[in-house]
């Protein structure tokens, strides 16, 4: 029965010998791996232990960018947050000013008028003590040297008493909210007088 079995299946030699042959040709590439010394495996834990580090590092670095950035963000949202409530109380103030500038002296003095520019003054003082409250504040321009961060020329104006470019007339007062501008001044600056000028002004003398 044995020999028939042989026999019947005469690749099974073969199949065993292909077998060990495999375990030996991995056994050798096993051997053939060199083995690592205790300095070499060192110098590896200590890359790795430096690429670690780097790691935490960087991500210590975000998170303190990020942390940075949100309390920006927050401290912004808390002082910028009324700019549109703020542009329009300053149009409200624009208009009691030159509602109060249009009265006549004469008119001021009427005693039937007098309450009503009494009451104009009050609501004027509130909304300067609620401008004032919120770090809102007026731009100085007049006699200003002219800045385009602050100011908006609508106008050149002759003059020969102050240097060009200074700010010699306000047509809207500008405004800012903290350190950043709301809104900016309407102003007229100087400029030099032409020659034309000079020489009309010396004939009429």
């Amino acid at each position: 029965m044995e020999e028939e079995t042989n026999k019947i299946n005469p690749d099974n030699e073969q199949k065993d010998k292909g077998t060990e042959g495999e375990k030996i040709d991995g056994e050798d590439l096993l051997k053939e791996e060199p083995e690592l010394s205790n300095e070499e495996i060192l110098e590896k834990l200590k890359a790795n232990i430096e690429e670690l580090k780097d790691q935490r590092l960087r991500s210590v670095a975000e998170l303190e960018n990020y942390r940075k950035r949100s309390e920006k963000d927050q401290s912004d949202a808390l002082k910028y947050g009324i700019t549109n409530f703020a542009k329009e109380v300053i149009s409200i103030r624009d208009n009691i000013e030159r509602a109060n500038s249009s009265i006549l002296d004469e008119i001021k003095s009427d005693e039937k008028i007098k309450p009503v520019i009494e009451g104009l003054e009050l609501i004027h003082q509130s909304i300067i003590s609620v401008l004032d409250r919120f770090k809102i504040k007026k731009i100085e321009s007049i006699d200003q040297k002219f800045d385009h961060n602050f100011h908006q020329a609508m106008v050149e104006i002759e003059r020969d008493d102050c240097e060009p470019g200074t700010v010699v007339q306000e047509l809207i007062p500008g405004y800012m909210l903290h350190d950043r501008l709301l809104r900016p001044a309407m102003v007229g600056v100087s400029k030099k007088k032409t020659e034309k000028d000079d020489k009309t002004d010396e004939n009429q003398s």
